[in-house]
């Protein structure tokens, strides 16, 4: 168990740093707050006592604290009180508030976990007892004897647009992705240091900045994302200041990240001691990959230590990962034969460039055919199901073969043990019996004219017709826009490109679409206003 963990490391190493924050509210250099795992420890059993005195074993506690100490302090002390948590983002109050009240009708919480500072905030979402992380007197309270299959967490994905539903997860699969995601990431006890700024309640940031901490004694060090957003380098700047370590993004914050990298930036951070930076949590971009070993490889980066990985809802940390020591395996195939539901390698004509999400870290990986329900050799795309450790316990499964599978609504296909992921079935644009991937139809949309904003376009499918929606260029003036022309531009582009006819080019104002925390237009938030005619 975690908590297991956290008592042997707080018995044994407990004045060696176990968590680090850097602040950069108040200070343009960040001000550090460092916790022991003597000290996490107290605070860790001094708030399971103040949860347990308003809440009992088993019930649920949502736990909305800031990035920081204080949020590893709340995540642990529900486990170790054997209270299920709810990790939400704070952020969520204020840029996805339907989205929160829709998870706290859904998950049935009796109390919350927050900070003295945001309680304000958290009391107007939330008629129930609060309990502070912060400025607790110490105290003790025994571990609740949780079994390894017992109820741990409820983890809710931020889909504005979709309905909440919650994985839950277990005991032993939390400790279980901890221990995958030390072997993974190779990492060395007592020694690597983890570098995260992704939510906690986020799959790749629990695990980066919690499961592996815990599960192989090291130093996490704690950034928040909307400091890092708003200025990368301090992402940098952390990664800079440690030996052998390991960091996270996914692949379209990747990307800001490294465009957001000045040459200045460049002439003095120093990346050489980073040991893995994994994208990861979206489906992978070849322009990402190369574009960050290209700027951050100028830091200093060693190109085998970009890694890319493949996470899954109903599933906990890294599915898949490429090795340490070699950079992602990279395939150009043809693009009228991937449609098809084929990868052909190719390297003539006009060929699709997609990069390997790696090998398997635990359990198994089968392509399948979603409709007949049969496997696929090598080279077929189809459904992506997963079967073995990684799948949360108390996921729904099917059955093959005499096997249990997850069925993650993925599309992929493998290429000599590889796992190459093509993007979500739902989301998959299928017109004359092709299918195409929509993040290339946005790729083009987005370079077609310079008044649409780069990062703010999405391609959806309504039946077997396309349609574009993308954001005016927040550097454009409204009354220079001439909608007709960027619509005539988009449409003329996407039908060179793929010889498909676009039936609407809608263009929004900047700033419109609904975004989860990374930046990225939420799909079913649009398909949804679309259709309400909000467009």
């Amino acid at each position: 168990m975690l908590t297991d963990h956290l008592a042997t490391w707080a018995a044994a190493n407990a004045d060696d740093a176990a968590v680090t924050y850097v602040d950069h509210s108040t200070s343009l250099d960040g001000l550090s707050v460092t916790a022991t795992w003597g000290s996490l420890h107290r605070r860790v059993a001094a708030t399971a006592a103040a949860l347990r005195r308003v809440v009992g074993p088993g019930s649920r506690a949502v736990v909305l604290a800031p990035q920081g100490v204080d949020d590893v302090v709340a995540l642990l002390a529900a486990l170790w009180a054997g209270v299920v948590a709810v990790p939400l983002d704070l952020a969520d109050l204020d840029d996805h508030p339907a989205h929160v009240h829709a998870v706290l009708a859904d998950c049935l919480a009796t109390a919350v976990l927050t900070t003295s500072a945001v309680k304000p905030r958290v009391q107007a979402f939330f008629d129930a007892p609060v309990v502070l992380v912060d400025g607790l007197p110490e105290g003790e309270l025994d571990r609740f004897p949780a079994a390894a299959s017992d109820l741990a967490m409820l983890r809710y994905p931020v889909d504005p647009g979709a309905d909440p539903v919650g994985t839950p997860l277990s005991h032993g699969d939390l400790a279980a992705a901890g221990r995958r995601a030390v072997t993974a990431f190779r990492a060395v006890t007592g020694r690597s240091v983890t570098v995260n700024w992704l939510p906690l309640c986020h799959d790749l940031g629990f695990v980066l900045g919690l499961a592996a901490p815990l599960a192989g004694r090291l130093r996490t060090v704690l950034l928040e994302q909307s400091s890092v957003l708003e200025q990368p380098r301090r992402w940098l700047q952390a990664l800079a200041s440690g030996q052998d370590v390991i960091t996270a993004a996914p692949d379209f914050a990747l990307a800001y990240c490294a465009s957001r990298t000045t040459e200045q930036d460049r002439s003095w951070l120093r990346l050489s001691q980073v040991s893995s930076m994994v994208d990861g949590g979206e489906p992978i971009n070849a322009s990402t990959v190369r574009v960050a070993v290209d700027v951050f490889g100028q830091c200093g980066l060693p190109p085998q230590s970009l890694r890319t990985c493949y996470t899954a809802a109903g599933a906990i940390g890294p599915v898949t990962m490429t090795a340490a020591g070699a950079p992602p395996r990279r395939i150009t195939v043809d693009r009228e034969q991937l449609s098809a539901g084929k990868a052909v390698l190719r390297t003539d004509g006009r060929p699709t460039l997609l990069v390997s999400c790696g090998v398997p870290v635990d359990g198994q990986v089968l392509i399948v055919d979603p409709s007949a329900r049969w496997a696929l050799p090598d080279g077929m795309v189809g459904e992506i199901w997963l079967s073995g450790a990684v799948v949360a316990a108390r996921q729904r499964l099917v059955c093959l073969d005499g096997r249990e599978w997850l069925r993650t609504g993925d599309l992929g296909f493998l290429h000599e043990g590889e796992l190459f992921v093509l993007g979500r079935q739902e989301d998959l644009l299928t017109v004359d019996g092709r299918r195409l991937d929509p993040h290339e139809v946005e790729l083009v949309a987005r370079a077609a004219h310079p008044a649409i904003r780069p990062d703010r376009v999405v391609a959806l499918s309504f039946g077997e017709a396309v349609v574009v929606v993308a954001e005016r260029s927040q550097h454009l003036p409204p009354a220079e826009l001439d909608v007709t022309a960027v619509v005539d531009t988009v449409r003329a582009a996407v039908a060179k490109r793929f010889n498909v006819r676009v039936r609407d080019v809608v263009i929004v104002e900047s700033g419109w679409m609904p975004a989860g925390w990374t930046g990225r237009p939420t799909r079913a938030a649009i398909r949804r206003r679309y259709l309400d005619g909000e467009l």
